[in-house]
């Protein structure tokens, strides 16, 4: 990796943790940002290579599933505050920002000694970002769903309270 290339890595990863720390509106339609932000910089200012040979596409399915698992449980460890004007929002906890860098370091460090002991020398920033981009997308997914169902109990109680009254 480039010294370029590990600043963008590393603004992106504070720019993450920080967006994880503080509550933000969940809005289905951008949902996908983030991750769509870290899969274009990492292709265009990393690019991806294909894995050389088994071992190195072994690797790689991991590598994709650890960030799918990942992304899973942040999704369902993050908290979400429904507000009484019918507005969601979202903000990931001390375990959640945790695993995110987890995460990285393991990739980043990872795909380190991969390149170290020639097992795949052509990996690294963009398959990191590629990854953060796979998990992202899944706890937005996750996030979202977990939303929409506590957005119709809402409706629902309040249908109910209503109906009640």
């Amino acid at each position: 990796m480039t010294d370029s290339q590990i600043l963008i890595l590393l603004a992106l990863t504070l720019f993450a943790v920080y967006r994880q720390s503080v509550r933000h509106e969940v809005v289905g339609r951008t949902r996908f940002k983030l991750a769509i932000i870290y899969a274009v910089v990492g292709v265009v200012a990393g690019g991806f290579y294909l894995p050389p040979d088994a071992l190195s596409w072994l690797t790689l399915g991991l590598s994709i599933l650890a960030s799918v698992v990942v992304g899973v449980v942040r999704g369902r460890l993050t908290r979400l505050y429904l507000e009484p004007d019918g507005r969601l929002y979202s903000q990931g906890t001390a375990l959640t920002i945790s695993l995110f860098l987890l995460l990285v370091i393991g990739k980043f460090s990872f795909g380190a000694w991969q390149y170290v002991h020639h097992a795949h020398p052509h990996g690294g920033f963009g398959e990191v970002l590629l990854m953060i981009a796979a998990m992202v997308a899944m706890q937005a997914q996750i996030v979202w769903r977990r939303a929409q169902a506590l957005m119709e109990g809402d409706v629902a109680r309040r249908t109910a309270t209503e109906a009640a009254s």
